[in-house]
Order: structure tokens, then C-alpha cells, then sequence
């Protein structure tokens, strides 16, 4: 009797388990269609997102509108294609956004917080491509950062820094930054600050910093390197000496190279800098240097 009744119940569990996958594929199998329909309305979306952005581009260029502008239009019109798609999309799967968004924990301020960046990035985009501080092609320093614009992006402003990186700052904190323009057609100047011992021929300074810049290409004949005393005390004389980089290089760099190049030409002809925090300290009948 036992043994009976352990049968009836395996069978039973099999057959609802049977039925419970039965139902399972059936509704995947009715789902296909829903799938599908939904992976085609996609690609189709990619494909008329491409032919949008193409056309409007072909468009734009038969206008005298900015660069920038193109590229915002650009962007706006791929993104429209894109969100039509989506909204089709989830209407062809029967999905609730607002059921999705709930799900994703992303109602109220949760989704205003996740999208706060994007939205601020955006609009800063649209203002930088409106009010054109800069354009495409420009050589520009945006806070530590210099290069040239390579792009002007929904999200970011894309810079091509001289040693050939790409940097992309965020649109909302270039908007807030303090940013130069530089011309690309000007050089641009260099000041170096030389303290060096009173007892140290001017003349013999100037011939050793002359020599020296003179080996670098990067450095313009025109405007011509500048050599002048700014100030003097009892021990030391303040030179400072000026000269312009050619626009394609980067001043950082070369600024680096010239400054380690004039001290160790001073250093081989015995000339020393002084010390910025050097103290002088006269006595009776000796001077000491600390």
C-alpha cells in the first residue's frame, strides 16, 4: 500500500512538471514572434539612425553653418531616430517604461540623479556650440590641458594634446573652466628666471644662454630671443630671458628641455644659480652664506 501511494505521488509530481515545462515553451514559442519583431525594429533603427546622420550631414554641408553646429545637428538627428526606435521597441515587447524604470529602482530623484551629468553635459554642449568660445581645429587650454580640438561631442570636448594623446573633459566642467585660445598661425613665449651670482660676468651668461636656445628648432628666429636684467642686490643679479616656441610644438615640453639644457651649460662653465631661499648675512670682517 505503501509503495502504491509513493507511485501515485511520483507520477503526479512528473506530470505537473511535464506541464508546468509544456507551458513554459509555449509561451517562449509565442514570445518569438514579440522577439523578433523587436531585433528587427532595432537594426532597422541603427540603419535609418545612419542614413539620418548621413543625409543631414551632406545637407549641412551645403550651408555655411559652423562646424559645430553640423556636428550638433548631426548628433540630434541620430539620437531622434534613436529614441523613436526604442519607444517603438518596447511597445512591440508590451514593456511598461515606467514599470522598467521602477524595476531598475530608477524612479524620482534616483533617475534625476542617474541622468543629472548626462543632462548637464548635454546642455553645456549645446551652449559651447552655440556661443562658440572655440571651434573644431582650434588649439585651446582647458585647465592642465592643452590641445586641439579634435571634437566637440554631445558628452565631452575631445582634445589632441602635442605628445598625440586623446583627452575628453566633460562638457559642464568645460563650460565652468577657464579656458585660452591660442592662435595657431602665433608663437608663443617662454619666460625662464636666472638668478645667478653677482660675480658672474653678464655678458658671459648671455653667450652661454644665446648658444644654447640657439640649438633648439622649436624656438623662432622672429621674434629673437631677449636677455635683461630685472633686478640686482648686494649678491645676486636677476636675469630673465624670453623667447617664443613655434605653434605646433607644446610649451610644456619645451620649456622642461630648454631650462635642463641652460643649467647644464652653466653648470660646465662653473656658473651657479643662486638658491631662491639663499640668506646673506654680514658680519665684522667676513661674509657667510647660508
Amino acid at each position: 500500500m505503501f509503495l502504491i501511494l509513493v507511485q501515485q505521488t511520483l507520477e503526479d509530481i512528473s506530470k505537473q512538471i511535464t506541464e508546468a515545462s509544456t507551458q513554459v515553451w509555449k509561451r517562449l514559442i509565442g514570445f518569438i514572434p514579440e522577439i523578433g519583431s523587436a531585433f528587427l525594429i532595432l537594426v532597422l533603427t541603427l540603419l535609418l539612425a545612419r542614413f539620418v546622420r548621413r543625409t543631414i550631414s551632406r545637407a549641412m554641408a551645403t550651408t555655411k553653418a559652423d562646424q559645430n553646429i553640423q556636428s550638433l545637428v548631426v548628433r540630434i538627428g541620430g539620437i531622434a531616430v534613436w529614441l523613436v526606435g526604442l519607444a517603438v521597441t518596447l511597445s512591440v515587447l508590451n514593456v511598461d517604461a515606467a514599470a522598467l524604470f521602477a524595476a531598475l529602482g530608477l524612479t524620482g530623484a534616483a533617475l534625476g540623479f542617474a541622468i543629472r551629468d548626462i543632462i548637464a553635459n548635454f546642455i553645456a554642449g549645446v551652449v559651447l556650440l552655440s556661443t562658440r568660445p572655440f571651434k573644431i581645429g582650434d588649439l585651446v587650454t582647458i585647465e592642465t590641458f592643452e590641445g586641439i580640438v579634435e571634437d566637440l561631442a554631445i558628452r565631452a570636448t575631445i582634445l589632441k594634446t602635442v605628445d598625440g594623446k586623446e583627452v575628453a573633459i566633460p562638457n559642464a566642467k568645460v563650460f565652468s573652466a577657464v579656458v585660452v585660445k591660442h592662435s595657431l598661425q602665433s608663437s608663443r613665449r617662454i619666460i625662464i628666471n636666472l638668478p645667478i651670482d653677482d660675480s658672474c660676468s653678464f655678458e658671459q651668461v648671455k653667450d652661454i644662454v644665446l648658444n644654447t636656445l640657439k640649438n633648439f628648432e622649436e624656438i623662432t628666429e622672429d621674434p629673437a630671443i631677449s636677455i635683461s636684467i630685472t633686478s640686482f642686490s648686494a649678491n645676486v643679479i636677476n636675469l630673465e630671458v624670453w623667447f617664443w616656441v613655434k605653434p605646433e610644438f607644446g610649451l610644456g615640453i619645451i620649456s622642461t628641455q630648454t631650462k635642463l639644457a641652460i643649467k647644464a651649460a652653466l653648470d660646465k662653465e662653473g656658473i651657479q644659480l643662486v638658491p631662491a631661499n639663499t640668506m646673506t648675512l654680514f658680519t665684522k670682517n667676513e661674509q657667510i652664506i647660508k
